[in-house]
C-alpha cells in the first residue's frame, strides 16, 4: 500500500487530502484545499501561494486516481470549482439527503447538480427513503458519559432534532442518474483484494456539533490497515477513540484538536477534552505511522497543546516530507529578518514547487509497531 500526502494545514493551507494506492485501487481522498483564516500566523501572500500549490498537487493526484472519496462538504475536502479533478473516477461520497446540516445540505446538491450537467444527465429527485432517525448520542455511551454538561447537550440536540424535519421532509437527490456516484455512509467496497470501508457518520466534533457529520475511511489490503479521520477535532468524543483503537490501524491520518478556535467556536472544557483523547489514542496506539495535522496545526503554539502526542512519535504531513510545518518556517524567517524573502521567493514561484508533485511511501516498509 502506498501513501502520498497530497496537502496538509503544516503545509500551508487547508486541506487533508492524501492519495493511497494499492495493486486494485488509486483512491483520492477529500480533494480539498482552502486559504487560511485571518488569524494564521503568515502574510496574506503566502496563504494565498500555498493554496495555489494546493490546488495544483490536488489536479496532479486527481491525475493518477481511479476513485475519489469525499466525506464531507467542506471545501477543505472537496473542491465544487473543480469539475476535472471528478472527470472519469468512481466517486464514493457522504450522503447529501441525510446525516447532513443545512449548508453542506445546499453545497452537495449544487456540487451533484453541476457533475450531472457536465456529463449532460439530469438529476431526478425522490420522496425520503427515510422519515425518522435515532439519537446518535444512545450509541454513544463514553461520550454520554464524559461529559457533564447534560443542560448543554439537551440544548445541542435541538439543532439535531431541527435537522431530521429537513431530512424527513426532502425532497431527496435521486442519484440513479450519475452511476458513478455512490452514498458511502457505513458501507464496504472490495475492489480486487483491496477493501475501502467507511463509517457511519461522525459527529464533526463534539455532540450535535454544528458543523455536521463526517465519513472515517479505512483502506485494508494485505493485512495492512490505513484509518483517515476526517474531521473529528481531536477526536473529541470517547466513542471515536474508543473505535480507532478497536480497528488498530497500521497508519492513522488525525485531524487533532481545534486550539485555533479557543473562543465562541471552542469551549475550554470541550478543547480540554479533546486534547487528552488526542493524547490518549496516539499514546495507546502504537501504530506504524500517524499523522496529526488539519485543525490542529493553524496556531503556531500547536506542538505544546498536545506534546504528549509527539512525544509518541505522531508527526505532521509537513515533517513526514522533510520539512517545518509552515508556521515554524514563517517564526523562524521572522527571527532572522528574512520573511521578506520567503515571500519574494513565494512571488517568483520557486518556493516548495515541488510540492506539487509529492512523494510516496510505501507503508509496508515502515517499522512495525
Amino acid at each position: 500500500m502506498i501513501l502520498r500526502p497530497v496537502w496538509f494545514d503544516s503545509l500551508g493551507a487547508k486541506s487533508m487530502s492524501v492519495l493511497v494506492r494499492t495493486p486494485d485501487i488509486s483512491l483520492l481522498i477529500d480533494p480539498g484545499a482552502a486559504i487560511m483564516h485571518r488569524g494564521y500566523p503568515a502574510p496574506y501572500e503566502l496563504k494565498e501561494y500555498y493554496l495555489e500549490l494546493a490546488t495544483d498537487a490536488l489536479r496532479d493526484a486527481a491525475n493518477h486516481a481511479t476513485h475519489i472519496a469525499i466525506t464531507h462538504y467542506h471545501h477543505d475536502h472537496f473542491r465544487p470549482d473543480l469539475p476535472e479533478l471528478y472527470r472519469g473516477k468512481t466517486l464514493w461520497i457522504k450522503d447529501p439527503n441525510r446525516w447532513i446540516n443545512h449548508s453542506q445540505w445546499n453545497r452537495a446538491r449544487a456540487f451533484l447538480e453541476a457533475l450531472a450537467a457536465e456529463r449532460d444527465a439530469e438529476l431526478g429527485e425522490m420522496p425520503p427513503e427515510e422519515r425518522e432517525f435515532p439519537d446518535p448520542l444512545d450509541s454513544l455511551p463514553l461520550a454520554a458519559e464524559a461529559n457533564p454538561r447534560k443542560d448543554l447537550v439537551k440544548k445541542w440536540r435541538r439543532r439535531f432534532v431541527g435537522l431530521t424535519k429537513l431530512w424527513a421532509k426532502g425532497p431527496w437527490l435521486d442519484l440513479r442518474a450519475l452511476p458513478d456516484v455512490t452514498v458511502a455512509d457505513g458501507r464496504t467496497f472490495r475492489v480486487g483484494d483491496t477493501s475501502v470501508r467507511f463509517s457511519s457518520p461522525l459527529f464533526h466534533g463534539a455532540e450535535y456539533a454544528s458543523p455536521g457529520w463526517v465519513l472515517a475511511v479505512i483502506v485494508e489490503y494485505e493485512g495492512l490497515k490505513f484509518l483517515y479521520s476526517s474531521d473529528l477535532q481531536g477526536p473529541t468524543l470517547e466513542d471515536y477513540v474508543a473505535w480507532i483503537l478497536e480497528e488498530r490501524p497500521d497508519v492513522l491520518i488525525l485531524d487533532g484538536p481545534t486550539t485555533y478556535l479557543l473562543g465562541p467556536f471552542q469551549s475550554r472544557a470541550n478543547l480540554d477534552r479533546a486534547i487528552r483523547n488526542c493524547v490518549s489514542l496516539v499514546s495507546k496506539l502504537e501504530a506504524r505511522l500517524v499523522l496529526l495535522d488539519h485543525h490542529l496545526v493553524r496556531e503556531a503554539r500547536f506542538r505544546e497543546k498536545v506534546e504528549a502526542a509527539f512525544a509518541a512519535g505522531a508527526m505532521t504531513a509537513a515533517e513526514l516530507l522533510g520539512k517545518l510545518p509552515l508556521t515554524d518556517r514563517v517564526a523562524m524567517a521572522k527571527e532572522e529578518n528574512k520573511l521578506e524573502e520567503l515571500v519574494s521567493q513565494a512571488e517568483a514561484g520557486s518556493l516548495d514547487r515541488e510540492l506539487v508533485t509529492g512523494r510516496e511511501f510505501d507503508l509496508e516498509q515502515l517499522p512495525s509497531s
